[in-house]
C-alpha cells in the first residue's frame, strides 16, 4: 500500500495526470466487467493478507500529529479453459480506503497510533460458478462482498514492545506474511490458498474480518521476537454479507495465539529472511469434521441427514512459516530472489483442512531496466480431513451419493509489470489437480464423473493511492 502525506499526495497529482490516459483504460475495462459480473452472496475461501499499515517511525514533534491517507483497488478476472464441472469466467473487485494517525511524539521508539481500515467486495468467483474446487483462484473475493469495517484500532509502540487494542485482524500479525522490497510476498501471487490457510476452522481472522481484541509483541533484539493475543472468536455470520458493520461481541469463545519468530538481516538492516512457529487455542464449541461435507453436495442431498451433530470443545493448530532471500537485496525498488515455504496443522476433530503446505519463488526485478517487475511460482497442498473422507467412505457403503474428498493441489505462474508506483497488472496461469480432493466415482449434476484438472487463465489489475 502506498501511504500518502501532503507532499507525496502533491507529487502523485502531477505524476496521475501525465499517465491518466493509461489508468482510465485499465480501470475502465476493471468496471465494465465487474458490472457485468453476476454478484455473489456467500464467501469461499481464505483472503489475502493485506500489508500492515503501520505508523511512521520518526519524531512528529511535541505538539504535531500526522495523517496518512491510504487506498487500494484490485480487480482480478479468471476464466477456466478446462477442467472443473464447467467452463466459465468471473470478475471480482476490492476496494479498500484507510487512515493512520500518529500522535505527537519526541522520540522515534515511542509512537501512539490509530488504524482504521474500510473495505468492500463485489463480482463473482469462478470457484464457486465452474470449478468447484476448495481454496478461491481470485484471492481478492470472500467475506460476503459487503462494505465492511477491517481495522479500527489503537496501537502503541514503546521500545521493544507493541501492543495494539481493538477491532483488528489476526492475520494481520499472526501466521502473517513475510515483508519484501516493501510488500507482503504472498500478494505477488493471485490465488488465496498461496496467501496462506494456516489456522483453518477456527476463529481466527482472516482479511477483511475482523474482531474485538489485544495483541502484544516484545522484540528484544533485531533477530528475535514473541507475541500473543486474546480475541473474539470470529463469528460465522460476520463473513456474511450485510454484517460488515457489525461490532457486537457475540462471539462463542476467545483464540489465543502464541508466535516466535526467528528473523535475520543484512548489513545494511534490510530484512533477508525468518522462521516462524506458532500456534493457537480456540476455546468456543465446533462441529466434527464431518459436517464440512455440506461443502460438496448439494442442499438437498440426504446424505446430509447422517451427518453427526457432535460438538468438541476448543479447537487448536500449528504452524511453521519459513522465507529466505537467496539472492539480491529486499530494499524496495532493488532486485532480488526470495523463496518462503509453510506448513500448518488443523485439529484433527474439527478442522475443515488436516494439513496445508505451500512453497514459492519470486524474482524482482526481471530485467535491469525492469526493477519492479516480478516472476512468481507457486504451490499449495490442502488435504482434507481425514475424518470427513472416512465419513464418506462410510455413507458411500451405505449406498449414499457423496465424493471422496482428498488432496488438493495449484501452480500458479505470474508475471507482474509494474506501470507506475502506483499500478501494476499480473497475468496468470494456474494449474488447478484434482479440484476439491475428489476421487472418481461420484457422479455430479450434470453427468460429470469427478471434477476434472483445471487450467486456469488470470488478471490481476491493481491500483494504489
Amino acid at each position: 500500500m502506498l501511504h500518502v502525506g501532503t507532499r507525496v499526495f502533491t507529487s502523485f497529482r502531477r505524476r496521475a495526470r501525465r499517465s491518466r490516459y493509461r489508468l482510465d483504460t485499465v480501470l475502465l475495462a476493471a468496471l465494465l466487467l465487474g458490472i457485468a459480473a453476476p454478484l455473489a452472496t456467500q464467501p469461499s475461501g481464505p483472503r489475502p493478507p493485506a500489508p500492515r499499515s503501520t505508523p511512521s517511525p520518526s519524531p512528529s514533534g511535541p505538539t504535531a500529529g500526522k495523517l496518512t491517507v491510504f487506498g487500494q483497488y484490485t480487480g482480478e478476472f479468471a476464466a477456466n479453459a478446462t477442467g472443473g464441472e464447467q467452463l466459465g469466467s468471473a470478475f471480482a473487485n476490492s476496494f479498500l480506503l484507510g487512515a493512520n494517525y500518529t500522535f505527537a511524539h519526541t522520540r522515534p521508539d515511542d509512537v501512539g497510533s490509530l488504524h482504521f481500515i474500510f473495505t468492500e467486495g463485489w463480482g463473482s468467483s469462478l470457484t464457486q460458478n465452474a470449478l468447484g474446487n476448495i481454496a478461491s483462484v481470485q484471492g481478492v473475493y470472500g467475506a460476503g462482498e459487503t462494505p465492511r469495517i477491517s481495522e479500527l484500532n489503537y496501537e502503541q509502540q514503546s521500545g521493544k514492545f507493541d501492543v495494539q487494542v481493538g477491532r483488528l485482524v489476526m492475520q494481520s500479525d499472526f501466521a502473517a506474511s513475510f515483508n519484501y522490497w516493501g510488500c507482503n510476498l504472498w500478494c505477488f501471487y493471485q490465488n488465496g490458498a498461496t496467501f496462506d490457510a494456516a489456522p483453518t476452522n477456527s476463529g481466527y481472522s482472516y482479511f477483511p474480518l475482523s474482531t474485538w481484541g489485544a495483541s502484544g509483541r516484545v522484540s528484544p533484539s533485531q533477530s528475535f521476537y514473541a507475541q500473543t493475543g486474546i480475541f473474539q472468536t470470529t463469528p460465522a455470520e460476520y463473513a456474511n454479507r450485510g454484517h460488515g458493520f457489525n461490532l457486537s461481541f457475540n462471539g462463542a469463545g476467545i483464540d489465543v495465539p502464541l508466535e516466535f519468530g526467528f528473523l535475520s538481516h543484512d548489513r545494511n538492516g534490510n530484512y533477508n529472511g525468518s522462521v516462524r512457529v506458532g500456534g493457537y487455542y480456540d476455546t468456543s464449541n465446533a462441529l466434527g469434521a464431518q459436517n464440512n461435507l455440506s461443502s460438496f453436495v448439494a442442499p438437498g442431498s440426504p446424505a446430509l441427514n447422517q451427518v453427526p451433530s457432535t460438538t468438541y470443545r476448543g479447537q487448536s493448530g500449528e504452524w511453521l512459516l519459513v522465507d529466505h532471500l537467496i539472492s539480491g537485496s529486499s530494499a524496495p525498488n532493488a532486485r532480488g530472489v526470495a523463496i518462503f515455504g509453510t506448513y500448518a496443522y488443523g485439529d484433527p476433530q474439527t478442522a475443515f483442512l488436516s494439513n496445508f503446505a505451500d512453497a514459492g519463488i519470486v524474482v524482482h526485478g526481471t530485467f535491469a531496466d525492469r526493477p519492479n517487475d516480478t516472476i512468481a511460482l507457486g504451490w499449495f497442498y490442502l488435504d482434507v480431513n481425514p475424518r470427513l473422507r472416512a465419513f464418506e467412505y462410510q455413507l458411500r457403503r451405505e449406498g449414499f451419493a457423496v465424493p471422496t474428498n482428498r488432496i488438493e493441489q495449484d501452480l500458479e505462474l505470474n508475471y507482474g509489470i509494474d506501470l507506475a508506483p502506483w499500478a501494476f497488472l499480473r497475468p496468470s496461469i494456474q494449474y488447478v489437480i484434482n479440484p476439491a480432493g475428489t476421487m472418481g466415482g461420484y457422479v455430479y449434476p450434470g453427468g460429470a464423473v469427478g471434477l476434472h484438472n483445471a487450467l486456469v487463465i488470470g488478471f490481476n489489475a491493481t491500483y494504489l493511492y
